[in-house]
């Protein structure tokens, strides 16, 4: 399918877990939209992942990014069961709780502290000795020395590809245009607007359009503004690539139902018998491949918190490239100086948790509604 002469109401650039999302909800309220990627659809960071949605209050949260969780956890449920019926495609979302652990000084302090704001913030969390969680979850290894851990019984965990999937699906079975392995080759405009999107397949000419891709996002945003002349007119958005490493384990069967996480790392069970291990945070620019020293250390990681690894596969390791803002508060609203350039990206490692709320939001801002949730903090030209 060709872009040539297409006039939609939005285009969406990047179809990641948040661009597929962003398409989805504009197209179940009647616009017409049309997704665009350069590279096959939902194959970056999105699909890297490892589908942890840890718990969040809506209405108690004071913090501007626990708000925004709490909307999209909120939101989660019930997504995964429409993008079933509408797709028949199941994303394995289930409510399976989630173990905390620290064995280091530092790391327990963090822990104890993340409990305070839970706590703050309405969240159900459990905080538990060594003993209790030697009695509670048999399947970590009973000799370790435990300084800090917490049951975190509202964690939902989804798995990425499927997720991902249904989404396409959707938007798709919605009247979504999905137009993959589209490059972006020029910018025209009109004044202060964007009138067309020039690729390498045609042209298209949107009402307004939002930039959804993720770690490259802060490449597009750079073409836009330098091809408009917009240089020094407005403070530019700052997103960096940061390479996430991830190991793959088989084991005979699903043993342990909740993800364990300690500090960065986290062991995620599937419902076939795969546990998903990661994940290292590196600044490697664009660089997606992984190292031998990464990969051994994440399988050694989970081999020592749950023994009964030991006897598991290792399947594969791959790497996903997170698009981290430099404050790590992703950037979600329209362009300065732009009336109708829409950016929204830079959510490190909570893309996939954030994407409905994120959906929800832009796709009121763009229709000219007010967002249910203050946008102010997530500005594109904050300092």
């Amino acid at each position: 399918m060709s872009p040539e002469n297409s006039h939609p109401d939005f285009l969406i650039v990047g179809a990641g877990v948040v661009g597929l999302s962003i398409a989805y909800e504009l197209a179940r309220h009647g616009h017409k939209v049309t997704l665009i990627d350069k590279n096959p659809i939902g194959r970056e960071a999105s699909w890297a992942g490892a589908g942890l949605l840890p718990p969040a209050n809506a209405e108690q949260a004071w913090d501007p990014m626990e708000r925004l969780r709490g909307l999209s956890h909120g939101l989660f449920p019930k997504w995964s069961e429409e993008l079933k019926e509408e797709t028949g495609i199941d994303n394995e979302f289930e409510i399976t709780g989630g173990l905390y652990l620290a064995r280091d000084p530092g790391e327990a302090a963090s822990l104890r502290m993340a409990c305070l704001q839970y706590e703050e913030e309405g969240v159900e969390v459990e905080r538990l000795d060594g003993t209790e969680v030697s009695q509670r979850f048999p399947h970590v290894q009973s000799n370790m020395k435990i300084l800090a851990a917490a049951w975190l019984p509202g964690e939902a965990i989804v798995r990425n590809p499927p997720h991902l999937k249904a989404l396409e699906e959707g938007c798709r079975r919605r009247g979504v245009e999905v137009l993959p392995e589209t490059e972006i080759v020029g910018w025209k405009f009109e004044g202060d607007r964007l009138a067309t999107v020039v690729t390498k397949d045609g042209e298209l000419s949107p009402g307004a359009t939002c930039i959804a891709a993720g770690a490259w996002s802060q490449v597009l945003a750079d073409q836009l503004l330098d091809q408009g002349n917009f240089t020094g007119r407005m403070q530019r958005p700052e997103i960096e690539p940061i390479r996430g490493q991830l190991v793959l384990l088989k084991a005979k069967e699903r043993f342990f139902l909740a993800p364990v996480n300690e500090g960065i790392r986290y062991l995620v069970p599937r419902r076939d018998g795969h546990v998903l291990v990661g994940a290292t945070v590196e600044e490697a620019g664009f660089d997606k491949s992984t190292t031998p020293e990464a990969i051994e250390d994440l399988a050694n990681f989970a081999r020592e918190l749950i023994p009964q690894l030991a006897e598991a596969t290792l399947v594969r390791g791959w790497a996903g490239l997170r698009p981290a803002s430099v404050d790590r508060i992703p950037y979600i609203g329209k362009l300065p100086h732009l009336a109708n350039v829409y950016l929204a990206a830079g959510h490190f490692r909570s893309g996939l948790h954030l994407s409905p709320a994120t959906a929800v939001v832009m796709a009121q801002l763009m229709s000219g509604q007010t967002p249910q949730v203050d946008l102010e903090p997530f500005r594109v030209n904050r300092a």
